[in-house]
């Protein structure tokens, strides 16, 4: 049997990180798994950036999935929990749902990243809109997945420009200050 290195078995440790990550936000958690994965492709690089995404999206499915079941059998309760989600806000929920009628559910999703409309909004509106538990499970996958391979890429982009000229110290300083301050001017200008 092949002894894995240490490389291998960190990145597989992140990316079950990313899995975790992932079902956490799609339910009620408030930071992305775009953070994780960004770290991971500016650490690993893009391959394993794309790992990260695909569990990150996989989890996204699970966590929504679990916020579907929650919102199918005890709606009030999940509302309640989804708007007191930093950067969550009524009309948000309100838009989301208008959005669900008009284009229908998946449609509607989709714009979510666009739109700034959290993922977990969608997992509670969609047993009112005619989603079933399995098709919004799946549809995290095309949901999701587009925009975490963003963040991979951008980051996986910034190590290959950074190699050579910006210590890994620097590139990790200015990685934590890009996150801070994103989520500092998001959650000012998103209030939930």
């Amino acid at each position: 049997m092949a002894k894995t290195n240490s490389s291998d078995k960190t990145i597989r440790n992140w990316s079950l990180a990313a899995l975790v990550w992932g079902a956490a936000e799609g339910f009620l958690f408030f930071v992305v798994p775009d953070v994780l994965i960004g770290y991971v492709a500016l650490k690993h690089g893009f391959k394993a950036g794309v790992v990260a995404c695909l569990l990150a999206a996989i989890g996204a499915g699970l966590g929504g999935a679990a916020m579907y079941g929650w919102a199918a059998r005890d709606p009030a309760s999940a509302l309640k929990a989804v708007a007191a989600v930093p950067a969550v806000s009524t009309s948000m929920i309100v838009h989301a749902s208008v959005d669900m009628d008009r284009e229908g559910w998946f449609a509607a999703a989709l714009k979510g990243p666009v739109t700034s409309t959290a993922y977990k909004v969608y997992a509670l509106l969609a047993p009112s809109k005619g989603a079933s538990l399995p098709g919004f499970a799946l549809g995290a996958l095309p949901i999701r997945l587009p925009r975490f391979l963003l963040a991979a890429f951008a980051f996986a982009a910034i190590r290959k420009l950074a190699e050579g000229r910006i210590s890994a110290r620097w590139l990790m300083t200015g990685f934590t200050t890009w996150w801070v301050l994103f989520y500092v001017w998001f959650w000012v200008s998103h209030p939930g």
